[in-house]
């Protein structure tokens, strides 16, 4: 799973991903294994369908950075520090990430929904995450262009109604 997303990188994203650990050595295993514990769930539930910009995509953003936030504090407990790195690592995936501007608001945008949501979701085990995860990208809001992701505060958002 993790190896088709390192073969799916090139030089200069593997160079700055490289650089991103080698700067946060600490941070790189709750890293890599919230994103394959991530990847898993969202096949699990969606199927390939969290590949598009549909509500399973947005699930997955969410899930992605608390899984991220809930690895780091197992390592580490400064919460302020895991939300950060948590951020900071999620921004840098879309910075590398060849997306179209609205959909690059809509990733941002759901990614920070992760770091909202982990505040009422911390306590919670995996199952109960998902779940609730689940519910909220069920009531999550259609966007048509970049300035409206700033509607929803605290809504996962998504582009597309696609399935397939």
């Amino acid at each position: 799973m993790l190896w088709r997303i390192f073969k799916k990188l090139d030089f200069k994203q593997l160079f700055a991903l490289s650089w991103l650990f080698l700067k946060n050595p600490k941070y790189a295993f709750p890293t890599i294994f919230a994103t394959k514990r991530c990847m898993n769930i969202a096949y699990k539930e969606y199927g390939s369908k969290h590949h598009l910009g549909n509500p399973a995509n947005a699930f997955r953003h969410a899930l992605w950075v608390i899984l991220i936030i809930k690895n780091f504090l197992k390592w580490q407990s400064n919460e302020q520090k895991a939300k950060t790195w948590a951020k900071k690592f999620t921004d840098w995936h879309e910075d590398f990430s060849p997306n179209q501007a609205l959909e690059r608001a809509m990733d941002l945008h759901n990614n920070a929904m992760g770091i909202l949501y982990f505040d009422e979701l911390k306590d919670k085990n995996e199952v109960e995450i998902v779940s609730s995860l689940k519910q909220k990208a069920s009531e999550a809001v259609k966007i048509l262009t970049t300035d409206e992701v700033e509607n929803f505060e605290d809504k996962l958002v998504y582009i597309s109604e696609e399935v397939t």
